[in-house]
């Protein structure tokens, strides 16, 4: 029995995923902790494993109102190999492994599991958002050189953009070919983000902004005390810092830093092509896609009841065209109220955008496409004072 708590104890050393998050404004994420253990026998360590992870969950789950068992816990092999997070089933959103040990042959394993609980929005239906993605630069490209990654914030933001396509709160995500930060500074001037979110809100049609940056991705040694000689292993840290603006309504709703590590299997010498499977199969690039995944689930979590703010983008024959569509979530018989942007100049120089909401102003869709819908009011007024790109708010579903 020693050499299999032995070879367990090597998997565990070698597979250990260190994890650090910055706390962000608005998160709703809700994190539990459960602990289970297992006696490990002569054979199949990785199944005990599993099961011993899959208890660890649902124990955490019991301090939910909603119990989920062991065997409905679906685990899709990146927590086992790299003890990253992901998605499951049965309202699990995240896992994180925080310790694994090995005492007398029990395998004890403590988790801490996103487990979501339904947000209650103020109110019944949100329409889904539009969202732009500004390219994630990597700040320290001689950080790159290993492996030859000096295309890795493309490929990040690429990622971004195909898992945020999947998420419930989001109608339509365009990336952008630029990026919204300075690869020699980190101040995010406020009056120029402001100004340049508005423009890119009109140009685009799109009221939220998702840009950041990599922060590093430097390689280290991590060395292991055995008996007869040390191992070293060569990891790599992941840090990813991601911010979601409201262009329209200038605010933040989300600043948020992730750090992760995970083992870097290529020489020194090697050029990884970052298009192929071989580098998204690696630990490295596993733990990458998760770490995406955890920051998009967060990116929802903020999103999911945010009010979206639609823009006037024609008014013809007494009818407003706005930007939002069946894929929205817009409807026949909507009620939207009409909405004014007004930049208030401060006295530090900066300028406020405040948006006043005109109550007594309906507009009712008539028409709806899969990107716009037609607008009319019975009141002629309504229609005689609006303008092109003013806002309008849903008020009341149908």
């Amino acid at each position: 029995m020693f050499n299999i708590r032995t070879n367990a104890m090597y998997l565990l050393m070698f597979n250990t995923f260190v994890m650090a998050v910055f706390i962000s404004f608005n998160s709703a994420a809700q994190w539990y902790q459960g602990s289970a253990k297992v006696r490990i026998e002569s054979f199949n360590f990785d199944e005990q494993r599993t099961m011993a992870i899959k208890r660890a969950i649902a124990n955490a789950s019991l301090l939910t109102s909603s119990y989920v068992s062991a065997e409905n816990v679906s685990l899709d092999g990146l927590l086992i190999s790299s003890k990253t997070t992901l998605k499951s089933e049965n309202r699990i959103r995240r896992v994180e492994i925080v310790s694994e040990s090995i005492d007398n042959d029990i395998l004890s394993v403590t988790v801490k599991v996103d487990i979501d609980i339904f947000n209650d929005c103020d109110f019944e239906r949100k329409l889904k958002k539009s969202l732009i993605i500004a390219q994630l630069p990597l700040l320290k490209q001689t950080q790159a050189a290993p492996g030859g990654l000096f295309d890795l914030g493309r490929q990040v933001s690429k990622r971004f953009k195909q898992q945020l396509l999947s998420e419930s709160s989001v109608a339509k995500v365009e990336l952008l070919t630029q990026s919204l930060t300075s690869t020699t500074s980190l101040d995010i001037e406020s009056g120029y983000l402001g100004e340049t979110a508005r423009y890119l809100a009109s140009l685009h049609a799109s009221q939220f902004i998702l840009f950041g940056y990599i922060r590093d991705v430097s390689l280290f040694e991590q060395v292991k005390d055995n008996l007869l000689i040390d191992d070293v292993n060569v990891r790599r840290n992941f840090t990813l810092n991601v911010y979601l603006y409201d262009a329209l309504r200038s605010r933040f709703l989300l600043e948020k830093s992730y750090h992760h590590e995970a083992n870097w299997p290529f020489e020194d010498a090697y050029v990884v092509d970052t298009n192929g499977s071989l580098f998204w199969r690696s630990d490295f690039g596993r733990m990458m896609l998760n770490t995406v995944n955890s920051a998009v689930v967060d990116i929802n979590d903020s999103l999911a009841c945010q009010a979206s703010i639609a823009q006037i983008v024609s008014i013809e024959n007494n009818q407003i065209i706005i930007n939002n569509g069946r894929q929205h979530g817009v409807k026949l018989g909507d009620v939207f109220e009409l909405s004014k942007l007004r930049l208030i100049d401060e006295a530090n120089g900066t300028i406020l955008p405040v948006l006043n909401q005109d109550h007594l102003r309906h507009l009712h869709v008539i028409q709806v496409n899969s990107h716009s819908a037609t607008l009319t009011s019975d009141s002629v007024s309504v229609i005689g004072s609006s303008q092109l790109f003013d806002l309008v708010t849903l008020v009341n579903s149908s």
